[in-house]
């Protein structure tokens, strides 16, 4: 039983070592957002980071960090289920939580190609300009990291010539 102890002492520091981070990032990303300032980053060498850092079967939540990426759209977006996307949000402490239904994939210059979650405003603003190959300069939130790379919540997009 004193294994037992130990165990539940060191997971309880745990978390109140990771909540004390995770709440430093959400205020970063907070700040970040009001002033726009969103982290550009690119892709390819960004996915391969992620997949590194976090190993496959597990997931590292990313408190909405702001980023901007350039990519392809490579499939308009569709609606799924999104509870998860909605946990992550809400553990973020992210107010007022976006309405997010959509998912849709990206191709990186290095042909990679992701999935990342689309808001519902960058929804019908996707629809209507940008077609399919199509490359944009994404805004988004980096919401956690899993074995395939980050992933990301589309808010806002510029289209790139």
């Amino acid at each position: 039983m004193h294994f037992v102890s130990k165990l539940l002492l060191f997971a309880t520091l745990f978390i109140a070592i990771d909540c004390q981070a995770a709440l430093a990032a959400q205020a970063r990303a907070t700040v970040g957002a009001q002033k726009g300032q969103f982290k550009t980053v690119e892709l390819d060498s960004f996915i391969e980071q992620e997949k590194k850092v976090v190993g496959k079967g597990k997931r590292l939540i990313r408190m909405a960090e702001p980023v901007s990426f350039q990519a392809r759209v490579k499939r308009h977006p569709e609606e799924r289920p999104m509870s998860y996307v909605y946990e992550v949000l809400e553990l973020a402490g992210v107010k007022p939580v976006p309405e997010v239904g959509h998912r849709m994939f990206v191709e990186s210059r290095g042909r990679r190609i992701i999935p990342v979650y689309v808001e519902k405003q960058a929804v019908a603003r996707i629809g209507k300009e940008l077609k399919e190959g199509k490359s944009a300069r994404f805004l988004g939130y980096h919401l956690y990291s899993y074995g395939k790379g980050p992933a990301i919540l589309v808010v806002d997009f510029v289209g790139v010539k």
